[in-house]
């Protein structure tokens, strides 16, 4: 790299205003290259990322009320259970039943 003083003629100057040239033209194509993996863009591919991320999020919160919904009816099933045999042994006790 050439340093910037009164001594730089201008052949020093144009060949590394060239230099310069090519390392941008060599940005712009990486660029460009990058820009070949997102055909829609990179806001599109922002935003299908986002939406798979809020699918994602919906189908746990569906899994999560279904485990709780779930679990819900486990118990309540299993409290009506104790209460029909509670209810039967009662009734067995006093005779209310219909063993003979």
């Amino acid at each position: 790299m050439v340093i910037f003083d009164d001594e730089w003629d201008g052949v020093e100057r144009r060949k590394e205003m060239r230099h310069i040239a090519e390392m941008i033209g060599d940005i712009k194509t990486s660029i460009e290259e990058i820009n070949k993996a997102f055909p829609d863009g990179t806001i599109e591919h922002r935003k299908a990322h986002e939406a798979m991320i809020n699918a994602a999020k919906a189908q746990q919160a569906f899994w999560d009320d279904l485990k709780l919904d779930i679990a819900k009816k486990g118990v309540w099933g299993l409290l009506i259970i104790i209460i029909g045999l509670v209810l039967v042994g009662l009734s067995t006790k006093l005779g209310l039943g219909s063993v003979k």
